[in-house]
């Protein structure tokens, strides 16, 4: 997939959870799954995207996921 498809994409996923209600750190951190399903016009990938944020916002590297990077390899590039 294009790295700047991928970057939209997840922008997109970020924006919505934002407009939801997670609008800080610690909620998207606390954010469950089960609460998300529930929300209208979220799609099985948007749910990916948003576990993804939420996992890398914890491990301190949501500008990376953000900008499309998935692993340790793309960093050194």
């Amino acid at each position: 997939m294009d790295i700047e498809k991928i970057i939209k994409e997840r922008f997109k996923v970020f924006e919505k959870i934002i407009k939801v209600g997670y609008n800080t750190d610690k909620k998207i951190i606390e954010m469950k799954i089960e609460d998300l399903i529930q929300l209208p016009n979220f799609s099985r990938s948007e749910l990916t995207i948003a576990i993804g944020i939420r996992d890398s916002l914890s491990n301190r590297k949501l500008v990376t996921f953000l900008c499309g990077i998935n692993d340790e390899k793309q960093l050194k590039n």
